[in-house]
């Protein structure tokens, strides 16, 4: 029997409002069997709802197969007429220097390479862009599982939602009442092939243990709708999670002030509500200090609402992230912990020896081993992209070359003007605590390069340059 899948899910997104006529979708595509299931969805859809498509694959530098998967990806967009952008980010080397885990290293990673295109996009288009994901309602399932077993509150427990918005992009999930097997099966019956990650046979992540351990017991020993049941549970939970939502957003007074690097709340106001909007108010003033914050769990939310009710005068708490909460009578104030850097030199690279065309090697704390040259620039090069390779116009260097931590001062050029580096670091979300650790490469007090984020526009390459500054990032 022929698979119904994409009528099935026209009638979900038009039931739930997911897209709009005009419209461009960003769909992230990786090349897996979910993914590739949106991808031929939403292009076989794009006419008959009057939407512009493109795709965007994420290179995680992880595996060895992923070159392959994106040149699947690419070809898939080809064949198709669809337009593909592609992004290679060094997971690995961000996981490891911010001390967060590989799976959501990628996912923030994701989300901002995605918002990123979709802000180019809006502004040459000029239309409203929507991002799309592949999660499916197995994907709920594991997840309302995985935040179950950490301690995770009802919003947890309300699982991945159809619609949600990150970085002022509103992401929709067309295929989140879609089961595994049925994208299979419709994948199978079109002929459509993918590609197969190899990490997800493996239980090295825990949602892979969740997949292969729990779920297979839970369906034949208990019930064998127990996946289904639990993915509709997380959509109740979803109803109840909007209620408290909109309580909460009735409170007046609970915020004494908000500003950058720290919030503050009213205990006296806390303290009078029902304990569950007590407790989703302190989450809210923990999201306005870090709006992507994943690991506050129930432990953490007990302790702060036990704070709020405390008779005491003073007390505090650490939480994840380098965030910190502390009572001092009635109030409540949540802020980033100052950061601990014990390195305050500045690194300036040999210049003469960069003249001279030799390579010259420095060790950057937090960084690495830093490789810089300097070498003729023929037009029509390819210029890197990599996270940890720039390419910059060694003819606009006035200054000596110094690798060191922000001062006062610093700016960033940014289109046709400067932007104070402060400034940038505050509207990239770089969080408060780490901003002071942070090496950048400067030119007097102008930022070339701020590693992991962008370089300074006055610093590029153009049809004018004559010499390349190469800088090249190896971690350690």
């Amino acid at each position: 029997m022929m698979s119904n899948l994409t009528e099935d899910v026209k009638k979900f997104i038009v039931e739930k409002g997911l897209i709009a006529d005009g419209e461009i979708i960003l769909a992230g595509v990786s090349g897996g069997a979910d993914s590739v299931c949106l991808f031929h969805v939403l292009r076989s859809l794009r006419e008959e709802l009057l939407f512009n498509f493109a795709v965007v694959h994420i290179n995680h530098m992880i595996r060895e197969a992923a070159e392959g998967e994106a040149k699947f990806v690419e070809e898939l967009c080809k064949k198709y007429d669809v337009q593909y952008f592609r992004r290679d980010i060094d997971i690995p080397g961000i996981y490891h220097d911010n001390n967060v885990s590989e799976e959501e290293a990628g996912r923030n990673e994701r989300y901002k390479a995605f918002c990123e295109i979709a802000g180019y996009l809006s502004e040459k288009y000029g239309r409203n862009v929507k991002i799309a994901t592949a999660h499916n309602r197995n994907d709920q399932t594991e997840t309302v599982l995985h935040n179950l077993f950490r301690g995770s509150r009802i919003k947890g427990l309300s699982g991945i939602r159809a619609k949600g918005s990150r970085d002022g992009f509103e992401i929709i999930r067309p295929l989140i009442e879609t089961d595994r097997d049925s994208i299979e099966n419709y994948l199978d019956e079109q002929g459509f092939k993918h590609c197969n990650d190899d990490s997800n046979f493996t239980d090295d992540y825990t949602r892979n243990r969740i997949r292969h351990n729990i779920i297979p017991v839970a369906k034949k020993q208990i019930n064998p709708q127990a996946d289904k049941h639990v993915a509709e549970t997380a959509d109740y939970f979803a109803k109840i999670d909007d209620f408290l939502e909109a309580m909460a957003d009735e409170t007046k007074g609970w915020i004494v002030s908000r500003k950058d690097g720290e919030v503050i709340l009213d205990c006296n106001v806390l303290a009078s509500k029902h304990e569950v909007v007590r407790e989703r108010l302190i989450i809210k003033g923990i999201q306005m200090l870090y709006p992507h914050v994943k690991d506050i769990q129930d432990v953490h939310i007990n302790t702060i609402s036990r704070m709020v009710l405390s008779n005491e005068g003073s007390k505090e708490q650490d939480l994840p992230y380098g965030i910190k909460v502390i009572r001092v009578y009635d109030k409540l104030k949540f802020y980033f912990k100052a950061a601990e850097n014990p390195f305050t030199e500045t690194v300036f690279p040999d210049m003469e020896a960069l003249d001279g065309g030799e390579h010259v090697s420095l060790r950057i704390p937090g960084m690495g081993k830093v490789n810089l040259r300097v070498f003729p620039y023929e037009q029509g090069a390819k210029i890197p992209t990599g996270e940890y390779t720039k390419w910059l116009n060694y003819d606009k260097i006035n200054n000596s070359l110094q690798f060191r931590t922000r001062s006062i001062g610093d700016i960033i050029s940014i289109g046709n003007g400067n932007k104070k580096l402060k400034k940038f670091m505050i509207d990239e979300k770089i969080p408060v605590d780490v901003r002071d650790s942070i090496y950048i490469l400067a030119d007097g007090n102008n930022v070339l390069w701020v590693p992991g984020y962008r370089i300074g526009d006055l610093y590029k390459l153009d049809d004018f340059s004559n010499r390349v500054l190469e800088v090249k990032v190896t971690k350690e």
